[in-house]
């Protein structure tokens, strides 16, 4: 199913032929989950649509486009970036070569908000140019389902509004799927509940009380790889599910 892993006379795709393309960024999750987190978990669900649709995996793009400081919770090592144009022209040209060698049925899986746009723009590149494909872009959170996150604040007693980048329900993912990764050794006592001021427009350079003292920007507090493990199981289904009904119609001619 890894593309990476197969011969060159092994890789022969139909048009029906699904390639996905898990894309990520390295960037800190606070003391508590690794750099490559948002990798990991688009690796992982990529490989419940190889499983579940017989889908080819192509090596992930693992660099994204730089989160702002103020959603980091401050300016921590290990953003390793590259900028908007160099994203787009990098995804466009993998989307372009995939398609070349026969693939018409191209899943972006994508797990850091910040690439959306970039993706975006590729995705429009590559439909537009090359006949009869079909560009998804999905991100995980995209396919939980609002009464799910709904039930699962209630359960737990952790806001929606508490539970983004590095928060509960992503912890807990890491937690499921890269164990040996995650570092929940490292949550400070009570989760992370620091709380920065939270802003909703960008501003350069970033106030000092957005920062914190650990990356920790929402609570992480009852993150576990139980936890982890339900969620992961709801977004797979729906992620296969989307996938289906979104390639269910004809491509386009």
């Amino acid at each position: 199913m890894f593309i990476s892993d197969m011969t060159s006379p092994d890789l022969n795709p139909g048009t029906d032929d699904f390639a996905v393309v898990p894309v990520g960024a390295l960037e800190p999750h606070g003391p508590h989950l690794p750099l490559g987190s948002d990798t990991m978990i688009s690796e992982h669900f990529a490989r419940y649509l190889a499983d579940d649709l017989g889908a080819h995996i192509a090596p992930a793009v693992g660099y994204g486009v730089a989160t702002p400081a103020q959603r980091l919770g401050g300016t921590f090592p290990g953003v390793i970036s590259i900028t908007g144009t160099t994203f787009t022209a990098l995804v466009t040209e993998v989307l372009t070569s995939l398609a070349g060698q026969g693939y018409r049925r191209l899943v972006l899986l994508n797990s850091a908000i910040d690439n959306i746009a970039f993706l975006c723009e590729a995705a429009r590149e590559v439909a537009g140019r090359v006949s009869g494909s079909r560009v998804l872009i999905v991100n995980w959170w995209d396919v939980v389902g609002e009464d799910f996150r709904d039930a699962l604040a209630a359960e737990t007693g952790t806001d929606r509004r508490d539970d983004h980048h590095a928060g509960m329900v992503e912890s807990s993912l890491v937690m499921h799927i890269s164990p040996h990764a995650a570092r929940p050794d490292r949550l400070p006592a009570d989760g992370g509940r620091e709380q920065p001021r939270r802003i909703s427009y960008h501003l350069y350079p970033p106030p000092a009380d957005t920062a914190t003292s650990t990356g920790i920007v929402y609570s992480a507090a009852h993150a576990t790889a139980d936890l982890g493990k339900y969620v992961a199981d709801q977004v797979a289904r729906e992620l296969t599910a989307a996938v289906r009904r979104e390639f269910s119609a004809p491509l386009p001619s």
